[in-house]
């Protein structure tokens, strides 16, 4: 299990642990939900709130009550238009009065409800916050597990609306109470006149929710199967819709290839819900035949009370009237009862998720302290989880303290897989990472990324102000340190012209007038961000100047020293020519070290990264002679 991979100090390593199903459900899902817990935990926030309390408790009563009402008026106006001398006056005013009741107790119950639905909205957005920020502080390695993310990623179904999952059990059981007290009144009524109505009530209840309840656990069992469908359908959709790929779909016309991606994604849910369709019209015979039944004994009942004499025309009207709303009540109940039993299920999957520890969490050991590390890589292999291919092999090497290395090689050779073993996203499958002399693997998560900072090629800024994004917090920013970090990375000139500043939005996804970067200014802004962290102890540029233009890349190089600010780095890059000016190089190839020096030792020796070299130099001259010809 899991919980055992901390021995020795050492953290978790879930990636890997979490790839064995059972292993993963008993982890994810470590107890069978029922519905009275589930409930109870649901609702600790709700009786937290006296007001909500309150407002429950008064809507069951003015909406209960409206049925009864309403079997009492017809009683009453019947017996009235029956008697003798009575006058249209007196009817109408009847009727009016009746009304006037029933207008006030619509309108108290409909203003109880639409008054404290943004209360439940609210909880249900404060649990989407919670689950938000578990799977943002999850392990890395959990977002390339499809099987995890087809199980653990089913928590977003009960947040998704405010009439489903969460938020729709707490509308539903608002509107419950008052369902409830209705059903009490008419069959309390009904059963002076005989009891077999509303026992007959509570049976077409019970096999009602039953029937569902199978149902709804029937297709709970299936939900990891239909999350799968959903996930890849609406990454499929996202891509198809985003307007970064609309030049290329249209100009290489793959609008048939997205729709021919579709195709068996369709096919899937059509499976699914041909399963479900079945399983539910099966059920659907047996809820029929109650809710007949339930008819069939009320309406016989009245008419047999009719026959003997037993009640009058008014009595019978009222009892009539009562036996069609009795129907339409427990009806109604049923479909709540069983609308709560099948939302629940998924709430419990969202309550697994927030429970669950999805972070690697363990590991003792620190790293004393402070100014540049030194990384060992000792004879480690890596593979990623759910596949044997080998990404990097027998890889034994040294970054030491305060030196500047490079890492090429070409695409597919392991350079992001060695960034990512060396953050501590991943842990290697075999060999060992020393950090100072310390196993990587015995230091607390949190621990390790503080000794990082990085520049990654694929830049994605938040909707956040730029100093925010450069911080990475909206709490005791210190703006000159900001400043500073963006003159360093060339970019204080264009942030300086803005009107708002440092405190300019980012992107139009929030603020209509947000900031848009160019790729190259991106790049920069992910620089001054990687530079504002003071406590980082090593620096990884990944591509760092792949956006940007060739003055902005020399000015790069010339204040690489600068930039490092006595960090130890790590500059990884596919134009060798702008590697020269490290300590070292460290040629990736095929998931090994196929050579390692400095550029002028490895120019000298007849190898990859001579060929590559003079290869790249040759492009690079070619262009220049047909420019200058």
């Amino acid at each position: 299990m899991p919980a055992d991979d901390c021995r020795g100090g050492r953290r978790k390593n879930l990636a890997f642990d979490l790839l064995d199903k059972d292993i993963r459900k008993a982890y994810l899902h470590p107890a069978r939900h029922r519905l009275p817990g589930l409930l109870k935990r649901m609702y600790r926030p709700v009786f937290e709130n006296g007001r909500l309390v309150a407002a429950s408790l008064g809507y069951a009563l003015t909406s209960g009550t409206l049925p009864i009402l309403s079997v009492f008026v017809v009683f009453y106006l019947t017996h009235l238009i029956e008697a003798p001398q009575v006058t249209v006056r007196q009817v109408l005013i009847s009727a009016g009065i009746y009304a006037a009741s029933f207008l006030i107790g619509t309108i108290v119950s409909v203003q109880l409800e639409n008054r404290h639905y943004a209360w439940f909205m609210n909880i249900r957005m404060q649990v989407v916050n919670r689950c938000l920020a578990q799977f943002m502080a999850m392990d890395y390695g959990m977002y390339e597990n499809a099987a995890f993310l087809d199980d653990a990623g089913n928590w977003g179904r009960s947040l998704s609306g405010n009439d489903v999952g969460l938020e729709g059990t707490y509308h539903t059981v608002f509107k419950l109470g008052g369902t409830v007290v209705s059903a009490l009144l008419l069959g309390l009524l009904l059963a002076r006149i005989n009891p077999a109505i509303l026992l007959t009530g509570l049976a077409f209840i019970i096999i009602f929710y039953f029937s569902r309840a199978h149902i709804s656990d029937y297709r709970h069992r299936r939900r990891e199967a239909l999350t799968q469908v959903d996930r890849r359908t609406a990454h499929l959709a996202s891509e198809a819709a985003d307007f970064r790929f609309g030049k290329d779909v249209r100009l290489f016309k793959m609008q048939a290839r997205f729709a021919a991606a579709f195709a068996p994604l369709l096919k899937a849910y059509d499976g699914l819900y041909r399963v479900f369709t079945r399983r539910e019209f099966q059920c659907s015979f047996i809820e029929s035949a109650a809710l007949v039944a339930l008819d069939a004994v009320s309406f016989s009942v009245l008419i047999g009370q009719l026959l003997a004499g037993s009640i009058t025309l008014p009595i019978f009207v009222m009892l009539l009237t009562a036996v069609t709303l009795f129907g339409q009540t427990m009806l109604q109940l049923a479909e709540q009862l069983a609308f709560i039993k099948d939302e629940t299920l998924y709430v419990g999957d969202t309550f697994d998720f927030m429970d669950a520890d999805l972070q690697s969490s363990g590991g003792e050991q620190i790293i004393e302290g402070s100014g540049p590390i030194d990384i060992v890589f000792d004879d480690v292999s890596f593979h990623y989880p759910g596949s044997e291919r080998m990404v990097l092999e027998h890889v034994n090497l040294t970054f030491k303290a305060g030196e500047s290395y490079a890492l090429v090689g070409v695409n597919g050779a392991g350079k992001t897989t060695l960034v990512k073993l060396l953050t501590g996203m991943y842990q290697p499958t075999a060999g060992t990472i020393r950090i100072n002399g310390v196993d990587a693997a015995a230091v607390p998560q949190a621990a390790l990324f503080r000794l990082f900072s990085a520049v990654f090629q694929d830049v994605q800024p938040l909707a956040l102000t730029i100093a925010e994004n450069i911080a990475g917090t909206d709490q005791n920013i210190d703006r000159a340190r900001v400043e500073s970090c963006l003159r360093l990375a060339g970019l204080w000139d264009k942030v300086a012209s803005l009107p708002k500043g440092m405190d300019s939005a980012m992107l139009k996804v929030i603020e209509d007038d947000g900031i848009i970067l160019s790729g190259g200014e991106n790049q920069k802004l992910s620089l001054a961000r990687a530079l504002y962290r003071e406590d980082s102890r090593f620096m990884i540029l990944d591509e760092p100047t792949a956006a940007l233009d060739a003055l902005a890349e020399e000015k790069i190089y010339r204040e690489f020293g600068q930039l490092l600010q006595g960090r130890t780095a790590l500059f990884i890059s596919h134009r060798l020519a702008s590697t020269s000016f490290c300590d070292r190089i460290i040629l990736l190839d095929g998931g090994r070290i196929a050579q390692a020096g400095t550029h002028q030792a490895l120019i000298r020796q007849d190898g990859l990264y001579r060929h590559m070299f003079i290869t790249q130099g040759k492009y690079y001259q070619q262009a220049a002679e047909e420019a200058l010809s």
